[in-house]
């Protein structure tokens, strides 16, 4: 007697079945990463944001606990600068003259710079928390971050630091032009 042999009781694929599988895949992972992008962008605002918003909550918790004064800015020569938000940012004891890193300071935290694709700003060149937690003369204002500016297609975040040094964040439409 014969023994017949259907095509579905063979185990194993055929390279037409294989080819359309992975051109399926393809199709789907080409979809997937270009959705994935800005996903990244947006995790990589709301991280950083809240590393700023924990570095202002330390420098006026020190400022409190110390009984000093705790500057929180972008240094350029040892000295505050508004034009470099986007660079590295340090919070520390400002012993002498406010807004200058120099020997008698200390250093409480330094965070990283920003994605260079990204863009931080706010309009004064530092912030300065009094022994009582409140920022010094006019250092309140909005931190605004964008993520990818150039392209200005996503939504940014910004923190609004107040007249008594807390602050809030929320959602902006500034980066978009």
């Amino acid at each position: 007697m014969e023994t017949k042999t259907y095509w579905w009781k063979l185990k194993g694929t055929t390279l037409i079945e294989s080819l359309v599988v992975l051109s399926i895949l393809a199709i789907l992972l080409n979809i997937a990463l270009f959705e994935y992008t800005p996903l990244l962008a947006k995790n990589r605002l709301e991280n950083k944001m809240q590393e700023i918003r924990r570095a202002l909550g330390i420098s006026r918790h020190n400022a409190q606990t110390n009984d000093s004064f705790i500057t929180f800015c972008a240094l350029k020569d040892n000295h505050c600068n508004k034009d470099y938000w986007h660079k590295s940012l340090t919070v520390f004891v400002d012993n002498n003259e406010i807004g200058v890193l120099d020997s008698n300071d200390t250093i409480i935290l330094e965070l990283e710079a920003v994605n260079r694709l990204d863009q931080l700003t706010y309009p004064r060149h530092a912030i300065t928390f009094r022994p009582n937690g409140t920022p010094m003369g006019f250092n309140n204002g909005t931190f605004i971050y964008c993520p990818e500016y150039k392209k200005a297609s996503l939504k940014g975040l910004a923190i609004s630091l107040s007249f008594t040094g807390r602050t809030r964040l929320k959602d902006t439409d500034k980066c978009q032009l």
